[in-house]
């Protein structure tokens, strides 16, 4: 077969080109006509047009013979779209080419339009050429202080009489409105930090005075943000003050946070009434590390109001997060974030700035709050359905977190374990009775908490092994705590149904137990006598009540076949103690009794049990 020629190879070409670019046509003429039949649809005929058609003799009737197809005039605009054919076989369009929508632009895209870009930097760039020039002017001592104050309020008040001027003459544009935005925010941001500076850089102004300009200054910004529904310009406002606001006052002192918080306060029924969520964490989050560093600033630096600060921050952080997850449910896990960092300020500031009894009121005042909003919104049945159950659960969390936070400020780290396992117990009952599992979590960390400082404060694990260490009446008390706890945390969780069915949780519960019971045993006798022949007498006690308590889970797990496991398994861990460390440490008369009684009631209980098997078939 011979080889085409160039010339030949190229006619190829062109002519397939030109059949592709046919092709694109056909395409583009369809998808034209598809989007000019959606935006303008036919209406429906009238019901009186519709009754004429239909009144019309039949001899007056169009007929196929009166209008032949060669006059037949375009009825739609697919079909008076047909591209010319050239000598082509016609190409059908590919199935639902017309009826895919056109996708949306990403609003992220859209957020980095030229226009918006440059409207938010010159707003930004604007805001801080008015901070240094607060600064400078103080530095430099350019014109008075007045003059200072009254040039900036000027300046903010043309700001944001040019923003209102550009939004109304914008007529919904949306570059003139993102303009309008950029221009409102840099003005009630202005405002905002000349009251700052007039009230903390030259003291024109007390400080409750000046707090309650830049309340209304900051209410205004935001009310006129709910006006034009303009989600951008209230994110401005709020973020652009808090941000820019230390750097006038240039130290994290309680009128910053008294700034900061109402900021956050004028921003709540905003947020709640359109949802943004992201404005509530704008407000919440700046409150919440100005006082962080507020807390530790204070360390060095004494400012008697700073905790009293710190505590406002708390309270209506606190509060504006219920409020808001109870008036906006769509915002449950913002409001849940809020609520989470809204205590921390007061974690740090009572172990740092107060004595230890004030540290203490502080921690217990905050789990109060804590307290009374679970059980407000669980007990109370108007409240009942206002607070989702994920929202209530982390309340009941962080008042857990705030307790035990407060038990380890007040209390010496030698009674830590003690307070944590006596709360455990509380909240073990209280999940028994409301079969509560958020509750039963709550006192499975405290008590787990409570075993580990145990385990180096009140009953350590040399007091087990050697003599010469008496754990007195704490560690009793702490041993039968321990006991305690090992019982009761399971009994709520089996009431509940909530304890899982894992082989490793069983077994470290019953270890708990048996050290529990085991230290419990050696203070006790140790407190009766502090000897050698007093530890002695503690490891005899301690291996027989092993014994006996492996012989009734063996007798009562004749039907339950844990109870038969766990027996079994107490019996290999009574021996194992028996030969390994009874028969080390034990010597003369208290190796003889050890041995001799765990011999004998093994012998009784094998004989009874083996009884007790006998007779099951037959009942």
């Amino acid at each position: 077969m011979s080889q085409p020629l160039p010339g030949e190879t190229l006619q190829l070409l062109a002519g397939e080109l030109h059949a592709i670019g046919q092709r694109l046509t056909y395409l583009g003429t369809v998808v034209q006509a598809q989007a000019a039949t959606q935006v303008a649809a036919p209406q429906a005929p009238a019901p009186q047009e519709t009754q004429s058609q239909q009144d019309v003799p039949p001899q007056q009737a169009p007929t196929p013979q009166n209008h032949p197809p060669q006059a037949a005039q375009p009825t739609s605009a697919p079909q008076a779209a047909q591209p010319p054919v050239f000598g082509q076989p016609q190409v059908t369009p590919y199935p639902g080419l017309g009826q895919q929508p056109v996708r949306p632009r990403s609003s992220l895209g859209a957020n980095l339009e030229p226009s918006r870009v440059l409207a938010w930097v010159g707003a930004g760039v604007t805001l801080l050429g008015v901070v240094f020039l607060l600064v400078l002017a103080v530095q430099q001592d350019w014109l008075g202080p007045g003059a200072r104050v009254t040039g900036g309020a000027v300046l903010s008040a043309l700001l944001v009489g040019a923003g209102w001027w550009m939004h109304r003459r914008s007529k919904g544009q949306d570059a003139g409105r993102i303009a309008a935005f950029a221009l409102a925010t840099t003005g009630f941001a202005a405002l905002f930090l000349d009251v700052v500076a007039a009230t903390s850089l030259y003291g024109f102004v007390s400080a409750p005075v000046g707090l309650g300009a830049g309340l209304l200054v900051s209410i205004g910004g935001l009310a006129l943000a709910d006006r034009w529904q303009a989600r951008p310009l209230a994110l401005g406002v709020v973020l652009s003050s808090a941000i820019c606001a230390p750097l006038i006052t240039q130290r994290p002192n309680a009128l910053l946070i008294g700034f900061l918080v109402l900021l956050q306060v004028a921003a709540a029924p905003v947020q709640v009434r359109r949802g943004w969520s992201s404005l509530a964490l704008a407000a919440g989050i700046p409150v919440v590390l100005a006082a962080l560093v507020a807390a530790i600033w204070g360390v060095f630096f004494h400012d008697p109001v700073l905790v009293i600060a710190i505590s406002a921050s708390v309270l209506l952080g606190v509060v504006i997060a219920a409020i808001t997850a109870g008036a906006r449910p769509d915002a449950d896990r913002t409001a849940i974030a809020l609520l989470v960092t809204a205590p921390t300020p007061a974690f740090l500031a009572g172990p740092l700035l107060l004595e230890t009894s004030a540290a203490g009121l502080l921690g217990a005042g905050t789990t109060l709050l804590l307290l009374a909003i679970w059980a407000v919104a669980r007990f109370v049945p108007a409240f009942r359905d206002w607070l989702s159950r994920r929202f209530t659960t982390a309340v009941g969390a962080m008042a857990s977190i705030a307790a035990a936070q407060t038990t380890l400020t007040v209390l010496d780290s030698s009674s830590w374990a003690t307070a944590l396992l006596c709360e455990a117990l509380v909240l073990s009952a209280g999940a028994f009775v409301l079969r509560s599992a958020g509750v039963l979590l709550g006192a499975t960390c405290y008590a787990t908490f409570g075993f580990l400082l145990a385990l180096v404060n009140e009953v350590p694990l040399t007091a087990l092994l050697w003599h010469g260490y008496a754990p007195g009446i704490a560690g009793l008390l702490c041993g039968l705590l321990i006991a305690a706890a090992a019982i009761v945390v399971p009994a709520s969780a089996a009431r509940i149904e909530k304890f899982p069915k894992s082989p490793p949780l069983w077994s470290a519960t019953g270890l708990a137990l048996l050290y529990g019971t085991a230290s419990a045993t050696m203070a006790a006798c140790l407190l009766v006598s502090d000897t050698r022949t007093g530890f002695l007498t503690a490891h005899i006690l301690i291996t027989l009540s092993w014994v006996v308590a492996a012989i009734v889970l063996l007798l009562r797990g004749i039907r339950a076949k844990r109870l038969r496991i766990a027996g079994m398994v107490l019996i290999a861990a009574s021996l194992a103690k028996l030969l390994l460390f009874d028969l080390a440490t034990l010597d003369g008369v208290a190796r003889v009794i050890a041995f001799l009684c765990a011999g004998l009631i093994l012998l009784a209980a094998g004989s009874h049990y083996a009884r007790l098997l006998k007779k099951q078939p037959e009942s």
